[in-house]
Formats: structure tokens, sequence, C-alpha cells
């Protein structure tokens, strides 16, 4: 239509224009785009005849649309309906319009290009700047270089010109030595000559007296002569003066020359290395109290293998800071091994002196009070070679675990436990130290602070770990133990005691590492055997198994772990839904033949079947504990007196009888026996027991309540090597037992006669005359015994228990 308009004449635009064609051609559009009639036609023509009849006054580009569908905007724009009429001829572009449309892009490209050519100017202008200054700067290098160059060669020869002098001051302080060597050497030479005179004196004196009358001594070939007899002086002289320093006295031997020889002891004759090691079984105390007894012993305490390893426990009631210091100063240049456990009374200038024991490498700093922030950085910073560290109970924070990271590049131990003052923080320092990649032993055990953000840090920075011990951690998840056997890969011991959340989930987690070889559990009520079964496949090389109080396993966890061909010990205390077909499919897998020790407490469903089983299979047992087990009978006690192998038995709460303990006597690599709460047990049982057991070391028969004095005579008399032994409860006894003990049995070192309401005073005094390596001495609810007595025993015993209280019910009196 603007095709078609585009040629009319003037006249007719004109006339279209008053007409208000485009508006009338406007309305009827938009009405047929809104109302949308079925017969476009008719709706035009009654529209045009409503025009016809109001005329063109009325006209609106909205007026043949309803009220209510009426739009808020124009449908047909001004700008089309001109496109449309072509109304609008100066929007047609002309000759002139064209014209300067190509001049003004014609200016636009000639200013491009001339842009274009500045900014390659200047471009290049730049460059040859940048250049010039990158010569600038290689000159400069270069003249740099050349004065490095001539500075070094300054620097050798100053170099050279200092050695030649050091050189120069050597042999000048070599000869001034020298001379001062010799002019020592010469009067020390005359004060020998004048000590060698005095002593050829005292000697003449001495010999006047050995053998009753004056002896010609002359110097010919070292030898004295007596009665033209020849008697070798040197060795004369050695057997004195050797005899002096162990503090003999000798003017004691036969003034009628007819003695024994010279008097020694024991020690002294043994050869050097096997008296230090004697020596080396002593505790510090012991050593500081033998070097009080002769020079001879005081020279063997002087070793340096006896001060490599240094032991303040067992005296840390009594250790302070002086004593510390003074033997860390003798023994820092040997020391390798350092514990001070539980010394409470040390403080800054006991581990200053520790800071100086630079060859350290094994330090227990556990439970010490005094132990800061402030004194770990001094011990760390000294003690730079550090293997083994122990600060477990201490008052440590973030800050001490930086100084790890910090100085403790060698660290393999380390044990945390009980710490509750550092946070996820001061484990992120441990995992970016410079230990990180060394450390292999990690105990936080009861640091329930630490939350698997800390085990992330540790998983992300110490992926050598290989022992993890998490005891005591009753907030303990799943997902703590996950993170870390997630990228730990070689963890082969766990130990996951009091940490009853856990469930199956991360226990087959750490299975699938393949690595692991002990793991311990106790105290969960979540673990089943399905981890157990998942364990028993992928860990091959599993050697040490505790499950003890694990309530939800039984014989499908025994069954399972058969299969573990290395294992060696085996925990299943408290599990009481094991039964007798558990452990027969135990013994015939191949875990049985190298098992050494096994525990089932308190696993009430075990019977004679199990005990036949393990006496089949297990030849390799050496502790078995099958205590409070009340359904193995007497015949079945019976069999584990034919297991050769066993060393350690607990029977305690079984049926044993004087028989079945008769027949556990035939055993004679039994050193260990507890038989403890058995009624049965009489002086006959304990006499064919004591009479073929002599080698027996232990002994428990606490409330075997008829056993008398003379049940205690014969295993007196036939077990003598016995070093520890229970008889609390036995009510019957009396001194007389503990006067057959004393008097046989030296080696006792501990000793519980609790409830033994006949014991008196005087038993004491046997054990005081009898027992003197005795240690440790349990005297409970015994009336007799005075407390003065139990005072005075505290004097040459370690530890005295004493109590005067009534005897409790539950011994069954």
């Amino acid at each position: 239509m603007a095709a078609s308009l585009r040629g009319v004449s003037p006249e007719l635009r004109e006339y279209l224009r008053i007409n208000r064609l485009p508006d009338i051609y406007e309305a009827l559009l938009s009405g047929l785009s809104i109302m949308c009639p079925e017969d476009c036609l008719t709706f035009i023509l009654e529209k045009l005849m409503y025009l016809k009849e109001k005329g063109l006054d009325c006209l609106h580009w909205d007026m043949f649309i309803d009220e209510d569908m009426k739009p808020h905007h124009r449908i047909v724009t001004e700008s089309n309906l001109d496109m449309i009429f072509n109304f609008e001829d100066w929007l047609m572009p002309t000759p002139e319009m064209y014209t300067a449309a190509y001049s003004h892009y014609n200016n636009k490209l000639k200013e491009m290009c001339f842009c274009a050519m500045m900014q390659y100017h200047l471009h290049k202008k730049e460059k040859q700047l940048a250049l010039q200054e990158k010569i600038s700067q290689a000159s400069q290098h270069h003249a740099h270089q050349i004065l490095l160059v001539h500075l070094k060669i300054w620097k050798d020869w100053v170099k050279y010109r200092k050695g030649r002098q050091a050189m120069t001051f050597n042999k000048i302080q070599h000869v001034y030595n020298v001379s001062i060597g010799r002019v020592m050497f010469q009067a020390w030479y005359k004060h020998t000559l004048e000590a060698r005179k005095q002593r050829e004196y005292f000697e003449n004196l001495f010999l006047e007296v050995f053998y009753g009358k004056k002896v010609q001594y002359s110097t010919y070939n070292g030898t004295l002569m007596k009665d033209s007899s020849l008697i070798d002086a040197d060795n004369l002289e050695g057997q004195v003066d050797s005899r002096l320093e162990r503090g003999e006295n000798v003017d004691d031997d036969d003034a009628f020359g007819e003695g024994t020889g010279e008097a020694r002891d024991s020690v002294s004759t043994l050869p050097w290395k096997i008296a230090v090691q004697i020596f080396s079984y002593l505790d510090v105390a012991d050593i500081v109290n033998c070097a009080c007894v002769c020079r001879f012993w005081k020279v063997l305490t002087q070793a340096n293998l006896l001060w490599s390893r240094i032991d303040f426990y067992k005296v840390k009631k009594r250790v302070t800071d002086k004593i510390v210091t003074r033997l860390l100063y003798k023994a820092r240049p040997y020391l390798i091994h350092l514990n001070l456990r539980m010394c409470h009374r040390l403080s800054r200038p006991s581990f200053v002196s520790v800071s100086e024991c630079r060859n350290l490498q094994d330090l227990n700093l556990s439970e010490c009070t005094g132990l800061d922030d402030e004194t770990f950085k001094i011990v760390t910073k000294g003690c730079k070679i550090l293997l083994y560290l122990n600060i477990a109970y201490t008052n440590l924070t973030d800050a001490s675990l930086r100084v790890i990271n910090k100085n403790c590049h060698n660290l393999q131990y380390l044990s945390l436990a009980f710490c509750n003052k550092f946070t996820d923080r001061g484990l992120l320092y441990l995992s970016i130290g410079h230990c990180h990649d060394k450390l292999q032993h990690l105990d936080i055990s009861g640091c329930l602070q630490v939350t698997p953000q800390g085990f992330q840090y540790l998983a992300d920075g110490c992926p050598n770990l290989q022992s993890l011990i998490l005891n005591e951690f009753p907030t303990l998840l799943d997902e703590c133990v996950m993170i870390v056997t997630e990228k730990c890969l070689k963890i082969n011991t766990i130990s996951l005691l009091g940490c009853p959340l856990l469930t199956d989930e991360s226990l087959k987690r750490l299975a699938h590492n393949k690595s692991l070889q002990v793991l311990k559990i106790d105290g969960n009520n979540r673990i089943s055997d399905s981890s157990m079964k998942v364990i028993g496949r992928l860990c091959p090389d599993l050697r040490h198994v505790y499950l003890a109080d694990c309530q939800r396993l039984t014989d499908t966890t025994l069954k399972s772990l058969s299969s573990c061909k290395n294992l060696v010990v085996l925990n299943m205390a408290d599990c009481v839904r094991i039964s007798d077909t558990g452990i027969r499919h135990f013994t015939e897998g191949a875990a049985a033949g190298k098992l050494r020790e096994l525990n089932l407490t308190n696993c009430v469903r075990l019977g004679d079947m199990a005990m036949v089983n393990l006496h089949k299979k297990c030849h390799n047992l050496t502790y078995l504990n099958i205590n409070f087990c009340e359904h193995v009978s007497e015949a079945g006690i019976e069999l584990l007196g034919q297991i050769h192998s066993l060393v350690a038995l607990d029977v305690s709460g079984c049926n044993c009888t004087d028989q079945s303990l008769s027949a556990l006597g035939h055993n004679a690599r039994l050193r260990e026996l507890i038989v403890s709460d058995n009624d049965s047990i009489t002086d006959l049982g304990l006499q064919k027991f004591a009479q073929q057991a002599k080698y027996i070391e232990s002994l428990d028969v606490s409330h075997c309540l008829h056993l008398t004095d003379s049940a205690i005579k014969n295993l007196a008399f036939n077990c003598r090597l016995l070093t520890s032994l229970n008889l609390s409860g036995c009510k019957h006894l009396t001194d007389l037992s503990l006067q057959y003990l004393s008097g046989v049995c030296h080696y006792i070192v501990q000793l519980d006669i609790s409830g033994c309401i006949h014991v008196s005073d005087k038993a004491l005094k046997y054990l005081k005359k009898g027992c003197k390596k005795m240690r440790h001495l349990n005297l409970l609810y015994c009336k007799k015994i005075t407390k003065q007595a139990a005072l005075k025993a505290q004097r040459y015993i370690s530890v005295v228990q004493h109590s005067n209280e009534d005897v409790p019910l539950y011994f069954n009196y």
C-alpha cells in the first residue's frame, strides 16, 4: 500500500488527510485486533455506517472496542501509519543526504587511520625506551657482577691470609703448651719421686706388721726381697690398694698368716661389662647409694651406660630441683632417655637443666604440674633431636604444639592424653610442622575438645601415622574415625577403649586399609558381627584383638577371626553371647596355631567342650583366663593342665577342686596361677599342687575358705621361688603361716593377707627378718595388727596398706 501511495498526486493525498482515512484505518484495525469478530466484513460495514451517522468528530482510535476490553496503549503507532500512507516525504533520503553521509563516513575513516598511526608510533617509541632501560639495567648488572667477582677474589685472599695467621698462632700456641707441659712434667716427676719414697717407707712399715718382722726392701727389678726370696711388689701393692679402695681393714687378717687371702665382694670380681649391666637394673637412688660403698663401686656408678637412661618416677616423691639439676649436669653428655613422670616438685631450674641435654631422644614429662608453655618452650629449644615425647596430663596449650612444630623436626611418638587446654588449632600447627611427615604414633585419649575439624587437620597433615590411641573418648563419632582412616592409609594400630558411640561403619572403613594389626575396643554395644566379618576378611595381618564387653558380638565374630593366621592375642572378656560353638569354629581356623593369649572372662556360656578344643588346637597358648565361667567343670580344668605351653592361668570362680588343682600342677612350665573364690579347694589339693609345681612364681588362692596353716607350710617348703602370693580372705591362717613363708620364701615381693583375722604383729616381725625383698604388703581388715606395727613396717616395705575395719560381707565369713 505504501508503494501504491508513493506515486499518487498531491491532491489525492490531501483528500485522504482531510477525510482522516489513516484514523479510520487505525480505529478499524484496533477494533478487529481486540474484538476479533466472526464476520470481519460485517463488522467493518457496521462501523463505517456508524461513522457516517455520527460524523468524523467523534472518531477515536479505540471507539470500536468495548469498554471492558479497551487497552491502555495504542496498538498501531503513528510512525507505522505514516509509513503505510507515506505522508512524510522528508523521511526519504535525498541525493544531498547521500553526499553528506559519504563525506562523514570518509572523514571517520581518515580519523581512525590517523589514530592508529599515532598509536603505532607511540608504541614503537615506548618499546625503544623500554629497550634502552633494559640495556641500562644489563650494564649495571654486568658492572655489579664484575664487582662480585673481584669481591670473591678478595675474600678468598683474606681467608687465605687468616688461615696462615691461624696456623702460625697454633704453632706458637703448641710450642707454648709444650714448654708449659715440660715444666709441669718436671715438677710432677719430682713430686712423684718424693711420693714414691714416701710410699716405700709406709710399705716397709706395713710389711713389718704383715710378716711380723722387718723386711728388707729394694727396688731392684720391681721386687721385694724377703729372706732371699722374691715377692712380686707390684702384685702385693695392687692387692693392698684394691682392698683399701673397697674400705677393707688390712689389720683384720690373721696375725699368724693363716687367713684365706684378700676379701673382695662378688661384684668387684666380675668383668667390667657384667658389673655395669648389673648396676643398670638399679634406680637412681640405689645407684647414688652404691657410689658411697667404696671407690671401686663409685667408679662403676660413673659408667656412661648407667647415665644414658634416668628414671625419676620411682623416686618422684623425693626428687627436687637441686637433685635433678646436679644429676643432669653430670649425665647430660650421655643422657638419651629421661623420665620425669609425676615429679610434682620440679620447677623452671629443672626444665632448664633438661634443655641442656642435647642428646636427649626420649622424654617423659607426663603429669608434671610445674610444666607450662614457657618452660616447655625452653625444653624443646634445647632438645631438638627428640624422637619420643610424652606430655600427657599437662596444662599445655596451642602455643606448646606450635613450639613442637618449630623445634622437634624428628618427632615420631607424641602423647597428648588428657591435655584439655589445646584446641583444633594446635593440631593444625602439628600437622603443618616439620615433623608432620615423620609422626608415627599419636595419643589423644580423653581430649574431648577435639572436633571433626581437628581430625581433618591430622588426616591432611600426618599421612604416615601408624598408631592412633583414642581411649576414654565418649563423644567420638564415626565421622572422626572415618576422616582419619580415609587419608592415613598406614594405620596398623588403633585403640578405641571407652568409645561407646562408634558403630560398624567406622570399623568397616578402617578394615579397608588392610594394614590393621592391633584393634582395641571395649564397652561398646553398637558394634556387631558384621564389622568383624569385614575385618576378618580384609585384615590378614591382625595380631592383637581386644573386644571386651561388646555385648552384641556372638560366635560369628570368632568364626570371622579364625582366618587371621597371625593372631597372637585375643580378649573377648564379658562377651556373654560366646559359646562352645564359637570356640570350636575359632580353633578350626588358622588363628589357633599362633595364639598365645586368650581372655574369656565371664563368658558364662562356655563349657568343657570349649576346653577340649583349646587343648587340641592351641599348642602355643601361654596365657588363659576363664574366670567365672561357671559351666567349666572339674574335667575341663584338668584338660587345661595338659596344655604344656601354658605359663599363666586364671580359673577364679570356676568349679576347681582338689583333683583339678593337682592336675594343674603337672604342667612344669606354669608360673602364674589364680584359683581364687573356689570353696572346694582344701589343704590336700594345695599340697599336691605345691609338690609338683615347684617353679611357680605367682599364686592367688584368695577366698579359699578351707585353707589352713598346713597348706601354707607345704606351699612354702615346696615353692621357694614365689614372688607374689595372695592369701586374702583365708580366715583360718595364723602367724604360723607367715613364719613358714618368711623362713623359706625369700623372694616374695608382693603379699596380700587382707581379711586374715588371726594374723598379729608377730607376723610382721617374721616378714621383716625373712622377706628382705618385699615391696608391697596388704593388711586390710587385719584387726590383730596394730597401726603402730603397720607404720613400722613402712620403713622397710615401700607400700603397706592397713586398716582395722570389720571384714566386709562379701568375704562370706
